[in-house]
């Protein structure tokens, strides 16, 4: 686990908040629904939370405007039916 953990530390460059953070989500889960813990699922429950740290704290807030500039409609979408 301790290999698995490094990987994902250094693939996603984690600062120790996010892994904190990771941990404190995965770690809430299986007190909340101890049944979800399973041999195979603390991987892939590390991995997403890992995922949703990064995203929270590394995105600042984004209007759709800023992520992809507006383009016009095609003229197929402006027909009506």
């Amino acid at each position: 686990m301790q290999q698995y953990v490094s990987l994902l530390v250094e693939r996603f460059r984690l600062t120790v908040g996010e892994l904190v953070m990771a941990y404190a989500c995965v770690e809430r889960v299986l007190v909340l629904h101890p049944t979800t813990m399973r041999v195979n699922s603390v991987r892939p429950m590390l991995l997403g939370a890992c995922i949703i740290a990064s995203k929270t704290s590394r995105d600042g807030d984004l209007s759709l405007s800023q992520v992809d500039p507006p383009r016009p409609l095609p003229a197929s979408f402006m027909r009506s039916t």
